[in-house]
């Protein structure tokens, strides 16, 4: 089993947090438009509780201390559906996703269908390797200004819904910003909305917050693309047992 961080909150971290939150502010990061999130929360939030039975499963003092402690966290996730991010976000909260900022694949900015909600959302362009220099440093950027990333290391949905392959370009991006990872496990999702469907069918979904793991237990100073090949299966790794758990 992946190691799992056990100093991600310390009395230094913890006073130094306020802080932190209160600079990031005015660094002008993509973030979810506020008025957008309302919205979706108090609209989606019941609607998905009724029509996908969505529960989720966290540790709600566990995830209060991590948002309270100064390192910021990259959130991964299995991806297999364009239900996925909805449900994630209803998961961990409103106020936990108004930290956070969004990659989303460059077609969604190029499509008039999707730009307006990848805007709304406050997502930054990012190709599927994270090949793009200037989205990277974007992602960077805004880690260590206290904002969270979200994102999908397979790098897009997965045909036959089953974890794909971990794209290893989110492990150095947490080594450099000094970030902790939080795995989610999505099962049901791929059911509800598999791709090519156009409309999704009432199908159970649940969402689970697995532990915290922190690259720096784990990694040098230096991360060769081996190491970070070899962390990015340990966590996905981690969210396979996530997602068997659901079954």
């Amino acid at each position: 089993m992946m190691p799992v961080t056990r100093r991600y909150v310390t009395a230094c971290e913890t006073s130094s947090s306020e802080g932190t939150r209160m600079s990031m502010q005015d660094k002008g990061f993509r973030r979810l438009n506020p008025y957008f999130s309302w919205f979706m929360f108090l609209l989606f939030g019941p609607l998905f509780k009724v029509y996908f039975r969505l529960t989720c499963k966290k540790d709600r003092q566990r995830l209060n201390t991590l948002t309270a402690q100064s390192r910021p966290l990259i959130i991964v996730f299995n991806h297999t559906s364009y239900l996925d991010v909805p449900v994630v976000g209803l998961c961990l909260g409103i106020r936990f996703m108004r930290r956070v900022t969004l990659p989303g694949k460059k077609e969604l900015f190029d499509d008039k269908k999707t730009r307006w909600l990848v805007n709304l959302a406050g997502a930054v362009p990012l190709d599927r390797d994270m090949a793009d220099s200037s989205a990277a440093r974007t992602l960077l950027r805004a880690l260590r200004g206290g904002q969270h990333v979200l994102m999908a290391p397979e790098g897009t949905r997965s045909a036959d819904g089953e974890v794909q392959p971990f794209k290893p370009g989110f492990i150095k991006l947490a080594h450099k910003a000094k970030a902790i990872i939080l795995p989610v496990g999505i099962q049901g999702a791929a059911q509800a909305l598999p791709r090519g469907a156009s409309f999704p069918k009432p199908r159970k979904i649940r969402v689970t917050v697995g532990e915290p793991i922190d690259p720096l237990n784990v990694l040098g100073d230096k991360v060769s693309s081996a190491d970070a090949l070899r962390v990015a299966e340990l966590v996905r790794q981690s969210i396979l047992d996530l997602v068997a758990g659901d079954r």
